[in-house]
């Protein structure tokens, strides 16, 4: 039997959460086992994921700068070759816009001969905030999931055996920009090289932020990590830090999120699109 098969690029665990609710709403309908393929860690970005005949894919990241992670770019590239899979595309943003992002992955999933029957943009929990996007998705964000995943599956069903025709998403799926951030006074913010700091007085030594970086950019000294490589501000070693004695201090990254916090506080809605529709 055909699986349904979850790729995805997770650092906070928000986008993982939301692509196994819709691919767990599928399954029980479907009846179909699912696998899930990371692509999160340096070393998992050593594996690429394998598509049977007949499998169904849902392939999930984080929208960062309008786009799909730029680090993260090849390897979607590479690692999307399909023959004709159904395919489910899926990019969580935080409450700021998706912009381009669900475009662009739908289209590099179509250039891999995947076939997109149905494409998502989910509002999760901003990152680098602890008020934008907070509590999402909610009650009412899962409904409106489980209901497009009813529909994907119905699709599914009825183009079994037929060609899909393109599925039509706002953005443009061959971009050339990314986002530009901007500071509380609207001018560019710059912090492209902002890197984390670590308290190495309060840090407890557990070693837990060295395995989680996607970048693999943290090195143990003396117990306390140094962040010496590629920073992508995913934010993961400053979240799961137990002692919270990880943060960013860059004024340029704290204006940025002053802006957000002050323009983009009203709940966005999460976007759904079906082929055909």
């Amino acid at each position: 039997m055909s699986k349904i098969k979850v790729c995805y690029f997770s650092p906070t665990g928000g986008t993982l959460q939301v692509a196994k609710h819709l691919a767990e709403s599928m399954s029980k309908i479907l009846c179909a086992e699912v696998e899930y393929h990371s692509y999160t860690l340096p070393k998992e970005r050593e594996v690429m994921p394998v598509f049977d005949a007949g499998d169904i894919i849902i392939w999930a990241t984080p929208v960062y700068a309008g786009r799909i992670p730029n680090k993260t770019l090849d390897y979607v590239r590479n690692s999307i070759h399909a023959d004709g899979n159904l395919s489910v595309a899926l990019v969580t943003f935080g409450n700021r816009a998706y912009d381009n992002a669900l475009a662009e992955l739908v289209g590099l999933m179509e250039d891999g001969g995947m076939q997109t029957v149905g494409a998502a943009a989910m509002v999760t929990r901003h990152v680098f905030s602890d008020t934008l996007g907070a509590s999402r998705p909610n009650k009412d964000d899962i409904f409106a999931l489980e209901n497009f995943a009813a529909k994907v599956v119905e699709k599914i069903q009825s183009f079994s055996n037929d060609k899909v025709p393109a599925i039509k998403v706002s953005g443009e799926s061959h971009p050339d920009k990314y986002y530009t951030p901007l500071k509380s006074t609207n001018a560019p913010a710059s912090f492209l090289k902002a890197k984390p700091s670590c308290d190495s007085e309060r840090c407890i030594r557990c070693g837990k932020c060295l395995n989680i970086c996607p970048m693999g950019s943290i090195s143990n000294v003396g117990g306390v990590p140094m962040f010496d490589g590629i920073c992508i501000k995913c934010q993961a070693c400053r979240l799961k830090c137990p002692a919270q004695v990880i943060a960013f201090t860059d004024p340029d990254y704290h204006s940025h999120i002053a802006m957000l916090e002050q323009n983009f506080s009203s709940p966005k809605q999460a976007e759904f699109y079906i082929v055909g529709e």
